[in-house]
């Protein structure tokens, strides 16, 4: 059953609907991410779950209670923003401490309470430091923590790593799983890093728009994107378009004569325009001659730049229709810039989507 369900939420600002029609079940202990780009309305979805903003339309129901009327110090929800919001002249302990006060509890569940979050979010010999006495790792585990000491029925999280170098974010990622699935409460995380979503989360929902394009597993939003949105957003992928042709249960189209051919879809007739994408991992490389011209999905290219990125090599290529982006482990056989390759990819790594009158 649903623990967090939104039924029809919409949020309306003048004529601009930031959220549209929304409709989400999470489970008691699931990791969500609302991922999607700058405006598309995530944050706004995600103050309406905490109380911040009342929506136009719709219902939020939190453990079978509707909550939408109520104010967020009586929905038992915690949220951690993207800047710390630590207050500067107080110490760690003080901060941490500081919501359990406003709450009125007693002097000895306040002490048990933030004795609880030092430990687990490794802040012990710190207690006693101020804010600017810390990295930003330690300033985010004590935001952290800040959400965690009132014990809510959900955390809520707003782009919390959006501040932090690569490396610290990755290891903050490492954290705030481990601490969600220890806790056993739901997390909503709302980030435009799909990096992010995909590391941490159960089920992501891609936001556009305002509205929902799909709330679906990690692997799904990744190797099944629903939407042409979601193929470009989620992932790199290489873009082809052209005019489809449907023949013996197959959809083919051509750009710049490369044959592009996959499965056919119901939702694709004969004669209209269609994109074809093909994420840059899926693609696989081979000597140029040893790769008859002329089969389906297969191009020849030119290597113009290779780039290095950890394990894999990146390679940018030159064909007829433009530039293609391939990424392949830098265990397999190397190519020099300049080398003539075929690029080649199964007929299942493709996703096939009608195009729109403007062109997307």
């Amino acid at each position: 059953m649903a623990y967090i369900h939104l039924d029809g939420v919409s949020k309306q600002y003048g004529s601009v609907w930031a959220v549209d029609r929304a409709d989400m079940a999470i489970g008691k202990q699931e990791f969500v991410s609302l991922l999607g780009p700058s405006g598309s309305g995530k944050t706004t979805l995600l103050r309406i779950i905490a109380g911040l903003e009342r929506p136009t339309q719709g219902r939020v129901l939190i453990d079978g209670e509707d909550v939408t009327e109520l104010p967020p110090h009586r929905r038992g929800v915690a949220m951690v923003f993207q800047e710390f919001l630590l207050f500067p002249h107080r110490t760690v302990y003080e901060n941490l401490a500081f919501p359990l006060r406003m709450l009125k509890l007693p002097k000895g569940e306040i002490e048990a309470r933030v004795e609880w979050a030092v430990g687990i979010l490794a802040l012990r010999g710190l207690e006693k430091r101020y804010p600017n006495q810390l990295s930003g790792g330690q300033q985010q585990r004590v935001a952290l923590g800040r959400g965690l000491v009132g014990r809510p029925k959900v955390l809520l999280l707003d782009e919390p790593l959006a501040n932090l170098d690569r490396e610290l974010r990755q290891e903050m990622e490492v954290e705030i799983r481990k601490h969600q699935t220890d806790l056993g409460i739901p997390f909503i995380y709302v980030t435009h890093n799909q990096e992010e979503a995909l590391s941490m989360s159960d089920r992501i929902a891609v936001v556009r728009g305002g509205r929902i394009e799909d709330f679906a597993s990690r692997t799904a939003i990744y190797d099944h994107p629903r939407t042409a949105f979601i193929a470009q957003f989620v992932g790199r992928s290489n873009r082809f378009t052209g005019t489809a042709l449907i023949s013996q249960g197959k959809t083919a189209l051509c750009d710049h004569g490369v044959r592009i051919e996959s499965a056919a879809r119901p939702d694709i007739a004969d004669g209209k325009r269609i994109a074809a994408y093909v994420k840059n991992e899926k693609i696989q490389l081979k000597p140029a001659a040893e790769m008859p011209a002329d089969a389906a999905n297969t191009l020849t290219a030119t290597i113009r730049y290779v780039l290095l990125r950890g394990a894999y090599a990146e390679y940018v290529l030159g064909w007829t229709g433009g530039e293609i982006i391939v990424s392949r482990p830098r265990s397999e056989a190397a190519f020099a810039q300049g080398a003539e390759v075929a690029c080649f990819w199964n007929e299942a790594d493709i996703d096939l989507f009608p195009m729109t009158e403007d062109g997307r």
